[in-house]
């Protein structure tokens, strides 16, 4: 996992220690990780005495819904640094990934990429950024993946590059949160 050199210094070991996590979970290796059987009583005496700890012998109990939604969270910010880190800072990255957790999904398509945005753009009149989010939205309803136009900086790129951009990465946003992994 690349990450951008646009990132800032102060949030750099936070994106780092996120993909650390993310891949450590995602590996799939049977590793063993050290736990203090003393610390939970509900853990089963062989998982505490050496068999590999699994994510179901957690007991995360009223805790896993956040679990696995910071789990997702931090799948969709991995994917927009592996397909945009290159270009885009890692601040508006995770900007845009927090937005899209929060769009309502009762809302239209075009909505919510216009509503993944609009933070970022508030000199954009929302009409304006409907327009261009509306082949985005309609190419949404199949299962369409934009490649990036292009690999120019984030800054050297126009105020309309930028939103054009923006709403790509919000569309793959968009679509990883409704079919994460």
């Amino acid at each position: 996992m690349v990450l951008s050199p646009h990132s800032s210094a102060g949030s750099s070991w936070e994106t780092q220690a996120e993909l650390d996590l993310l891949e450590t979970v995602l590996s799939g290796d049977d590793v063993a990780y050290p736990w203090n059987p003393g610390e939970c009583e509900s853990l089963d005496e062989t998982v505490a005495l050496g068999d590999p700890l699994k994510v179901d012998d957690l007991n995360l109990g009223d805790r896993s819904p956040a679990f696995f939604e910071q789990l997702d969270s931090c799948m969709v910010y991995a994917h927009l640094c592996e397909r945009f880190g290159s270009q885009v800072p890692a601040s508006i990255l995770k900007r845009l990934c927090d937005l899209a957790k929060q769009t309502c999904p009762e809302q239209s398509l075009l909505e919510r990429l216009v509503g993944c945005v609009g933070d970022l753009f508030p000199q954009w009149a929302r009409e304006d950024l409907q327009v261009l989010a509306r082949p985005l939205a309609y190419a949404m309803r199949g299962n369409f993946q934009p490649e990036p136009s292009g690999d120019r900086p984030w800054d050297d790129l126009s105020d309309l590059e930028q939103a054009r951009l923006s709403l790509v990465m919000a569309q793959v946003a968009l679509q990883q949160l409704r079919n994460p992994l």
